[in-house]
């Protein structure tokens, strides 16, 4: 479908045929070819983006071709890489950042220098889910001081990945890229989201907005299943009160014509209120489609296995929205209504620290029971080492 105002023509390896590729020339040179993988099987999409790429060249329209990624961990343990290290033309797009292939590269040497520690801990330890989401949350809260980009840095520049290495500046929307991105290469679905707050200044109103991340995290070790909200900007100086919030916790604009569209489907208790909820949005004339899209995009950024088995589910020509909305009620109200407990993060913290410095877990419990009374939870206040930034010389060999 072409988007006139990204100037984006979507396509997959179902569009690439004999017909799609002989009408390429008519294709205008302002448009990019958007490739999404992320519903496509390794063979199948590396055949046709092989396909595209060589009718581009013979047509020289070599920059038209941009690859969207949904996850690190998947081009990781693919043979992407190697196909587009020898199309180096191609551009991969991963998070609403478009790199060229050198950019990419860069980014992704960065990245995994940034998480080495927590790469080397995997390695050795086999850590759970909600194990490395509190060793990567820890690494992005310390990533670098809050700075306030000026008024006349270009907008293109903030809170990209392409920038975020590199530029002295840090606010909310980079914490919150770089906490999904590095998510993202472990594997855990995540996604950045702006959230609208309404603050008086000398009785003024100002609205603002403000960066944060949706993730699905599944961890039976811990049994810890559901969707959070998390917020490293809030805990950028190791206050863990914000790693993973309820949705419920989290709404910050009670006004529909401006509220996040994010709480609006998952801040829901019940299937009635949900149901409530959709008859809103269609008496206020939106229609059943905007709905289907809306949630699918935030499936897709959350959960791409329930995404594909909605989509495979119901995009056919018969769509029966009552059924979809009775799925998708059904699991949102699932997984957006659970809670990690202070004490299940505070143990978890616990046995981190002890599979990482070979500690015993009798010489922290008195004290991280003290914590806990005191509601404290702050990684830098239980232990004396310095961690998980010593890990790779001192834990992990």
């Amino acid at each position: 479908m072409q988007n006139d105002k990204t100037n984006e023509k979507k396509i997959s390896s179902l569009d690439i045929n004999n017909e799609f590729l002989n009408n390429l020339s008519h294709i205008s040179n302002k448009y990019s070819l958007v490739f999404e993988t992320v519903d496509e099987d390794e063979k199948t999409y590396l055949e046709k983006i092989t396909l595209l790429v060589q009718k581009l060249i013979s047509l020289h329209k070599n920059n038209n071709l941009v690859i969207r990624i949904n996850s690190l961990k998947d081009l990781e343990d693919s043979n992407l890489l190697n196909l587009l290290d020898k199309y180096c033309f191609v551009k991969i797009n991963f998070k609403l950042t478009t790199f060229t292939y050198a950019d990419f590269i860069i980014f992704r040497y960065q990245l995994k220098k940034f998480l080495k520690p927590i790469i080397l801990a995997n390695q050795k330890y086999n850590l759970s889910s909600l194990e490395l989401f509190l060793l990567i949350y820890d690494r992005v809260c310390n990533f670098k001081p809050y700075i306030s980009y000026p008024e006349n840095y270009p907008i293109t520049k903030r809170g990209s990945l392409k920038y975020l290495f590199t530029s002295k500046y840090t606010v909310c929307s980079d914490y919150s890229i770089l906490l999904v991105a590095s998510l993202s290469y472990f594997g855990i679905s995540a996604n950045r989201f702006n959230i609208t707050i309404d603050e008086y200044k000398n009785n003024e109103l100002e609205i603002s907005r403000h960066a944060r991340v949706l993730l699905k995290l599944v961890d039976p070790k811990y049994n810890v299943k559901g969707i959070f909200v998390s917020d490293p900007t809030w805990d950028h100086k190791s206050i863990f009160v914000h790693a993973l919030m309820p949705i419920r916790l989290t709404t910050m604009e009670e006004d529909l014509q401006r509220l996040n569209i994010i709480d609006y489907f998952l801040d829901v208790t019940s299937f009635d209120e949900f149901i409530s909820r959709v008859n809103v949005l269609l008496r206020k004339g939106k229609s059943p489609e905007f709905i289907y899209n809306v949630v699918m995009n935030i499936l897709v950024n959350i959960d791409i296995n329930y995404y594909l088995e909605i989509k495979n589910k119901f995009t056919s020509n018969e769509f029966n929205f009552s059924e979809f909305i009775k799925d998708i009620g059904n699991y949102f109200i699932k997984y957006s209504n659970q809670e990690v407990s202070l004490e299940l993060l505070c143990q978890t913290i616990l046995n981190i620290q002890c599979k990482l410095h070979n500690k015993n877990l009798n010489e922290y419990q008195n004290k991280l029971n003290k914590l806990i009374e005191q509601n404290i939870i702050s990684y830098q206040s239980y232990f004396q080492d310095n961690w998980p930034y010593d890990m790779e010389h001192k834990s992990v060999r």
